[in-house]
């Protein structure tokens, strides 16, 4: 097996069904400020792709808006910024929500998915990896998912996601932000839904 191959193959049990990310999405209880916080980041993660690094680092002044148009700088790997589109509604309107109960959206500088002030060292501004490794599988848990996700698991769902709906190999690149066309091939996923459709379709 080819070094890709094992890639291609490692890649297929790393991603979440769509009823899987409903059970997740619905996992955090959004009456509370922890809650409105973790769903934001699960959103974030779900709809827009984004590394746990590049989330971490999100300024408040990184959330940015023309008119009806949201999208994200991020500081990207390899040290570039990128701007990344925010189209689905729900998580604009979570990250909003979160922000304004948090209380820190006007400062501009502040890093905009930030601890549990009760739970961490006062110095300690934004949240970290480990806090975020553990808010996706506690959540999980609760959804009742039994793979072992990570936050990187959020981040292949979308890319697969994105690749079934685009069928187009250099978009779905372009949504993730690689450098390198290869690291996008592991999204061409064999979705056996998919081929029963496909040779259910076939009248030759």
């Amino acid at each position: 097996m080819t070094k890709y191959s094992k890639r291609k193959e490692l890649a297929r049990d790393k991603f979440l069904t769509p009823d899987e990310c409903a059970r997740l999405s619905s996992a955090p209880n959004k009456t509370t400020l922890q809650g409105l916080r973790d769903y934001a980041i699960l959103k974030v993660f779900l709809n827009c792709g984004l590394r746990k690094q590049e989330l971490i680092d999100l300024k408040v002044k990184d959330f940015c808006n023309e008119g009806t148009s949201w999208w994200f700088i991020v500081q990207s790997k390899g040290g570039t910024t990128d701007e990344q589109d925010i189209m689905n509604d729900r998580t604009i309107q979570a990250v909003q929500r979160y922000l304004q109960r948090a209380g820190h959206g006007l400062d501009a500088d502040a890093p905009l998915f930030q601890p549990l002030k009760n739970r961490v060292r006062t110095d300690e501004k934004k949240i970290n990896r480990r806090s975020i490794d553990y808010l996706v599988k506690r959540y999980a848990k609760k959804a009742e998912i039994t793979k072992n996700i990570t936050a990187h698991t959020l981040r292949h769902t979308f890319g697969t996601e994105f690749q079934v709906i685009t069928g187009d190999i250099k978009s779905t690149q372009a949504a993730m932000r690689h450098r390198s066309l290869s690291s996008t091939m592991i999204y061409l996923h064999t979705n056996r839904d998919r081929v029963k459709r496909g040779l259910s379709q076939m009248n030759l």
